[in-house]
């Protein structure tokens, strides 16, 4: 079973985007944090979040409690072809970084807390 908690703030502003990419977007991050979390016998927590950052960017983030990514791999998850799954293509991460910068965006991931990762996506308001 996972559990998942969600904060979304709901009077956030506009972002000019296609709808159905950074639904996939969104989509792909929550299946990685679902896998990330099948092997583990803790707690399975799925954590979605969006806010308004400091500099007036809507900041989205899926956060998971699994086994986190390896350090030496951090650089490299957002690459053509790399995996860290067993069954894995390594394209999700890539095409979705693609996406959000194509919409004038950013997307990184960060150590969880104290399990996991954090994929942020961070994307400029349309006013």
């Amino acid at each position: 079973m996972i559990v998942v908690r969600t904060e979304i703030h709901e009077s956030l502003p506009r972002v000019t985007a296609n709808r159905v990419k950074l639904q996939q977007v969104m989509l792909n991050l929550v299946m990685n944090a679902i896998d990330a979390m099948a092997s583990i016998t803790r707690d399975r927590i799925l954590k979605i979040t969006s806010k308004l950052d400091d500099n007036k960017q809507v900041c989205m983030t899926v956060e998971d409690s699994g086994t986190g990514i390896d350090s030496k791999n951090t650089d490299q998850i957002f690459q053509s072809f790399f995996t860290t799954k067993a069954h894995g293509m390594g394209m999700g991460l890539s095409i979705c970084r693609s996406i959000v910068e194509a919409h004038n965006g950013r997307l990184w991931a960060s150590p969880g807390n104290p399990y996991g990762t954090t994929f942020h996506v961070l994307l400029p308001t349309s006013v």
